[in-house]
């Protein structure tokens, strides 16, 4: 039994518990729903992996098997919180465009990189898993990045909740990125630290997610987006006509 991995997990599932039981009393369900159930579900994924750790072949199986539903899950928790707050930006055609082709195309040339150049000894599944994976947190990361970019320009105010939920998916797709590249840069020796890095990342996002809604906001404010999508809009249509003067912006 790797008792690291025991640590890890034992830490994750009592923060998750405890995360679980603050998003029930903040009512979180009924605006964040796509969030909710990704906490509520990765819950008893930690507790199998946890009974499961000491048996390495039942431990495997019960990791893989969930890996690839929880990474595609948090990337729409963290659509959900993105669309929230910046709805208004979502009645511009051609940022919808840009926004879906992004992420499908980044999330195919993973799954056609994972097919036709597989690692050496490495079950197809399980390549196909980590590629999709590792693309899934570039992506998150990237949204987190243009989250966090537009709050000034756009005077954002200030929403807890949901910014910390989008900064605890920062935190925790850095973890895995860090691994990927340290292992990709130093080869195999760093494969424990890559392990650590992710466990460690999501750890660091349950800590912030708890700490976002550990305090209770005032009903007005913590469900209220920042911005009217109608103002938001308008502020969008505005910089785009100083940036590309003459040229209409048409709304889709």
């Amino acid at each position: 039994m790797n008792i690291s991995n025991l640590i890890k997990l034992g830490i994750s599932l009592g923060l998750e518990i405890w995360l679980v039981a603050l998003l029930f009393r903040r009512d979180v369900r009924r605006h964040f729903p796509v969030f909710f159930f990704y906490i509520l579900a990765s819950t008893p994924v930690t507790a199998v992996r946890l009974l499961t750790v000491s048996n390495y072949l039942v431990y495997f199986y019960a990791y893989w098997s969930s890996n690839g539903v929880l990474l595609l899950f948090g990337l729409a928790a963290l659509h959900e919180v993105f669309y929230w707050v910046y709805e208004g930006f979502y009645s511009l055609r051609w940022f919808q465009v840009l926004y879906y082709s992004a992420i499908g195309i980044v999330l195919l040339g993973s799954i056609r990189n994972s097919i036709t150049n597989p690692p050496v000894q490495a079950d197809p599944l399980v390549s196909l898993i980590l590629s999709v994976g590792i693309a899934i947190n570039f992506i998150q990361v990237a949204i987190v990045a243009v989250f966090s970019v537009l709050i000034n320009p756009l005077n954002i105010a200030f929403r807890r909740y949901p910014f910390g939920i989008a900064a605890g998916f920062g935190a925790s797709a850095m973890g895995p990125l860090i691994g990927y590249f340290s292992r990709s840069i130093f080869g195999t020796r760093m494969d424990t630290f890559a392990q650590n890095a992710s466990a460690v990342a999501y750890i660091f996002a349950l800590i912030i997610w708890i700490m976002a809604f550990f305090r209770q906001e005032p009903e007005e404010k913590a469900w209220t987006p920042p911005m009217a999508p109608e103002e938001m809009l308008r502020i969008v249509r505005g910089y785009l006509k100083v940036l590309r003067p003459g040229r209409k912006e048409h709304v889709g």
